[in-house]
């Protein structure tokens, strides 16, 4: 694994198995459980999954640097809970199975990560190429990816510190079709780092193992 792979591997997996870490990873994992078994949820509902004040989950969320996804842009008003890295918004460019439903994605991580949380046999996963918009797409499995078309596809890789989640992190961890288009996207950006999908899926079963 590229040294700079590494190193971001390393960062993520200390973020989450730090203090605030662990804390935000377990009222996430309520909270996917929660979207994948009710659906959309309301403030008043995650709040009794999560054994806290409805009125709190955002602001308690959001204190932990993760802005949860909502039907209504602002669950403070009335809208429901839709996505706390996996979605329901099937607008999202990245889409697995789980649980006998077809669900999104904030980023890559998150089809490649979940689908080993929740033991898979296989999840089906689409994607888009953030360069072109070609498709991309795999088999996500315990053990591994397969059937990944094109084979040549790569994923971008970033810190998870700094600022919202999905600001630094997930809107910058992408499908690319080709290693180069994956490596512009690093010289535009050096903070970030290329991979392959089945590194990429690597650092998903470092992470999903946290859980």
């Amino acid at each position: 694994m590229d040294p700079r792979v590494q190193d971001l591997s390393d960062q993520l997996a200390a973020k989450w198995s730090s203090p605030k870490g662990v804390e935000l990873m377990a009222a996430g994992a309520t909270l996917v459980g929660g979207l994948l078994e009710h659906g959309p949820l309301s403030p008043d509902r995650a709040g009794e999954l999560l054994g806290w004040p409805g009125g709190e989950v955002l602001d308690r969320f959001r204190a932990m640097d993760f802005e949860l996804e909502t039907d209504g842009g602002d669950a403070a008003r009335g809208g429901a809970i839709i996505g706390a890295g996996v979605s329901l918004d099937p607008g999202r460019p990245y889409a697995m199975e789980l649980r006998g439903r077809r669900v999104t994605g904030w980023c890559v991580m998150d089809v490649l990560m979940f689908p080993v949380v929740y033991a898979e046999p296989a999840s089906r996963v689409t994607g888009r190429c953030a360069a072109t918009g070609a498709p991309v797409s795999l088999t996500v499995t315990p053990g591994g990816v397969r059937d990944l078309t094109p084979a040549s596809a790569s994923v971008t890789l970033a810190p998870a510190t700094g600022a919202d989640i999905r600001e630094v992190f997930c809107n910058r961890v992408n499908f690319y079709a080709t290693p180069a288009l994956a490596g512009a996207a690093v010289a535009a950006d050096p903070d970030l780092a290329a991979c392959s999908v089945a590194e990429a899926w690597s650092v998903g079963k470092r992470l999903a193992d946290l859980f």
